[in-house]
Formats: structure tokens, sequence, C-alpha cells
């Protein structure tokens, strides 16, 4: 079942140099993209639609009260604002002390009693080493008691220990989750390339290429050699995913169909380890410029094989996307813009002259024994893919603080693998995840 969640923040902007408000965002963003239930809970005064599932229900009182009279203020507003929800998200709370924030802290006491929900505090902040002795009359000291039906968030593991100590708390009382900074959301990709990125699941692919081409050239943009490392690779033991940007399609899907046979043939799946994009666009329309600049911002390898060109823009963005470049060595202008990390190979190819296109004028390479006669493609290509293997950029880096990451791996445990009473305290340890959501 869907939890109730709530995110209190107390913000009245968006400042987008403050990291605080970055982090909520992102957050409120991955909630979004999960389909979560949540509100973002902001002050009064703060401008409408800032952030996702905004609701301005929060109001304030003048720091310069007596704090007797904040703290109770706080108090009553939560528990009458935080009764539907089962989970409490808290932006810092519980670990600042200028202005309200200590009012807040205990309001947040005061309200706990009377609310079913569980508390999740988010430190920002480095923890800090608590006084000798504690004393809890004194407000400046809620810095250092663990609230009660909570858990503290630190954005790392390596200092949960410090995080029990100034709290005094058990291992099971904090939590690690690291701050959401998704490459999608940072480069602010198109709708499209999210939707293929999260169809194409390339965080967990070894070797990622995105090939821009027409179908009507299929042929002569060397597809079957981008199959057959493709299929290599695969071979290798990589898992592999050729994002085919294909333009002018809708009279040329007998051929892709005859290419989807092909690749079948040499192992690759579709859907799986390619995909065609105009699966994914209406009317066959070619991939916007946009999308292409977003996704080959996280691909790693380009094999270009086309039989004539003056210079590809495909090779060209994918060289400046920082992509392995695996050319063949009989194109003209890959011998000139190449570079000298290239891997070079065999592919066929076109003898400039008069009749430039024609079938006779192409010279395929043919990779068999010379003396037996045996088909040998395999063999050739699975010594590229060795090759290819040796020198393979990683892009697990990329995803490392992707929405993905940070909702099975840390927000989704927490919030739903862990039990806890119909008080929102916490009685179990975390337990197996579903077969759906390993």
């Amino acid at each position: 079942m869907n939890k109730r969640i709530a995110i209190l923040s107390h913000f009245d902007s968006f400042q987008p140099g403050y990291a605080l408000h970055v982090g909520w965002l992102e957050r409120a963003n991955l909630l979004k993209y999960f389909g979560q239930d949540f509100d973002f809970l902001v002050n009064t005064n703060c401008p409408a639609d800032i952030y996702p599932n905004q609701k301005n229900v929060l109001e304030k009182i003048r720091p310069g009260a007596e704090f007797s009279k904040r703290a109770a203020f706080f108090g009553e507003m939560y528990a009458e604002l935080l009764q539907p929800y089962d989970f409490v998200m808290t932006a810092d709370m519980v670990y600042q002390k200028k202005g309200n924030f200590l009012a807040n802290n205990a309001g947040q006491r005061i309200a706990a009693p009377v609310l079913n929900c569980h508390w999740l505090h988010w430190l920002h902040s480095s923890w800090t080493n608590p006084p000798t002795p504690i004393d809890t009359r004194k407000p400046e000291h809620l810095r250092f008691k663990m609230p009660e039906k909570s858990t503290l968030i630190y954005l790392n593991s390596h200092e949960l220990p410090g995080v029990m100590h100034q709290y005094s708390c058990t291992a099971h009382e904090v939590w690690a989750v690291y701050n959401p900074k998704d490459i999608r959301s940072f480069y602010e990709f198109d709708d499209l390339s999210w939707e293929l990125t999260d169809f194409t699941k390339p965080w967990e692919k070894d070797a990622i290429m995105l090939f821009p081409f027409c179908a009507t050239r299929l042929e002569s943009k060397g597809f079957d050699t981008v199959t057959n490392v493709f299929a290599a690779l695969k071979r290798a033991g990589k898992k592999v995913m050729l994002i085919n940007a294909v333009a002018n399609s809708r009279s040329q899907q007998d051929k892709l169909r005859y290419q989807d046979k092909y690749m079948a043939e040499k192992g690759l799946l579709r859907n799986e380890d390619y995909i065609w994009s105009c699966d994914f666009t209406d009317n066959f329309k070619p991939l916007p410029r946009k999308t292409i600049a977003d996704l080959f911002k996280i691909t790693n390898v380009f094999v270009w094989a086309s039989w004539r060109e003056t210079v590809g823009n495909a090779f060209q963005e994918a060289k400046v996307s920082g992509n392995l470049m695996v050319l063949s060595k009989y194109l003209p202008s890959n011998i000139e813009m190449g570079g000298e990390d290239a891997i070079w190979i065999h592919a066929s190819h076109c003898v400039p002259g008069r009749g430039d296109g024609v079938f006779a004028n192409t010279r395929i390479i043919r990779y068999r024994d010379p003396d037996t006669g045996e088909d040998t493609t395999n063999d050739y290509f699975d010594g590229v893919a060795e090759e290819i293997i040796a020198k393979l950029p990683s892009r697990k880096h990329q995803w490392q603080f992707s929405y993905e990451h940070i909702w099975y791996e840390q927000l989704y445990p927490l919030i739903y693998l862990r039990q806890y009473d119909r008080e929102g305290n916490y009685t179990r340890k975390v337990l197996p995840a579903p077969e759906d959501h390993i």
C-alpha cells in the first residue's frame, strides 16, 4: 500500500544556489517519479508552484517570542496538519539552532505522541560532539537527544557512528540516504530521454551506444558491423544496449524486421539488448536533437563502419561526448579525425569513383578462413570485443546518485520494508524485499 508522506520544510522560497533547497526539490521529484503519495509543506508566504505537490500551510511565529510559546505553537500546528501521514520527512530541523529551528524541534516532540506517523529527520550538517552533561531543559540541548518515533537520516554511511554519538541512539535509529543527483535532472533531459532511459535501464549496462542513422541507408551505414560488435560484447558476458535512433523509418519497417531477424540470429534481443527509437515516437518521427544530445551523455562506445562519408555528424557527436571510438580503417575521415585512442576494425567499404553507391564498387569484407572457407565472423569480432572491453569507459558512476539507486537501495527499504507499530515506533529490522522490488 502506498504510504502517505509529508515533507515538512518551513521553506518560503527556492534558491538554486542553496543546497538544502536543491536537495529537497530533488527528493520531491524522486517521490513524484515513483508515484508516491506525498505533500510538500511550506510556509504560507512561499510563492506557489515552486515544489511538486506544494501546500502553503505552515504558519510562522516571531523567533523572538518566548521559547515555550513558540514550541507550543508549532506543536499544536504539527499535531493538526500531520494527522493524515504515515511518514514525515523533516529538512534539517533537529540539528539547526538559529531562528525557530529549536522551537520546531520542540514542537515536533510535543506533537509526536498524538500522531501515528514515523519521523525521518534529515541531517544536512556534519554531526558534532554533545555537551557534558546534556540538560534537555536547555533548548539548545534538544540537538543532542533522540526524538521518539524517529529515524535520523544522514547523507553518508561512514559517519553514522558519529551521529549515534551525538544523539545517544542505537544503530537501528540511524540510516544513510544520499543526496539525489540524477544525471537526467542535472542536465535537464527532455521527457523522451527520461522515457528511453527508464525503458533501457542504462545503469545496468556495460556497453551503451546511441546510433543515429537514416533507415534508407541502413546497409551503407555499416549496421551489420555494429550488430556483430554488440553481439560479440554480449558473448563476452557484457550487458549491452544499442539505441538505434532511426530516421525515415515509416516506409522501412520491413527492412527493420529483417534486421531484427539477423540480430536475433546473432543473439541480440529486441527491447533487451537494443531498441528502435521509432517505437517510442509518434508517427515514426526521428528523435529530436535535444534527445540525441541527452542520450550521448550516457553512452560509452560508438562503432562507425559507414562505407563512405566526408565526415559523419553522428561520428562527431559521439566523439565530443567522450565515447570509445571503434572505427573502420577504410574511411578517410576516420583516419584524419579518429584519434590515437580509437580501435580500428576491418569493415566493408565503398571504393571512390563515378559508381559511388553501386554494389560493384563496394568492397565487402569476408570473414572466412582462407584454407577451409569456414565463416570466422564471430571469431574476428570476438577479438574486437576483447579490445573494446580493455578500453571501455565505465558509466556506472553516472547512476550512483540516481533516483533509482536512492529509491530502491535506500528509501524504499526504509519506508516499506521496515516494520513500525501503530504509534510509529520502529519494531523490526529490514524485511526481505518482495521479488518485484529486488
